[in-house]
């Protein structure tokens, strides 16, 4: 049980950072006009998710939930895989 809590929670930490760059990304306007309401929405959208990744984490871990951690680690491995996809298409293009 703890190294499926602790997997989940490096998941979800993953996912903070991947969210603290798209935050980034928005207050430096990188992307350029076009992108910006992409990058917002998918920034609001991100968020949101984890809000709820991390409440269903802390509830789960609290009450000792073996299936709770393993929802919250597939939930938590979604954005993370999605980035990691994103990068090997940015690869091969």
């Amino acid at each position: 049980m703890r190294i499926l809590r602790a997997a989940a929670w490096t998941a979800f930490l993953l996912d903070v950072v991947i969210l603290a760059q798209l935050g980034y990304g928005l207050l430096t306007k990188r992307g350029g006009p076009g992108a910006d309401p992409a990058l917002r929405s998918l920034t609001v959208m991100l968020g949101s998710g984890l809000l709820g990744v991390l409440v269903l984490l802390i509830v789960s871990s609290r009450l000792h939930s073996k299936p709770g951690v393993w929802i919250s680690l597939g939930c938590a491995a979604v954005p993370f895989l999605w980035t990691v996809e994103a990068l090997f298409e940015s690869l091969w293009e």
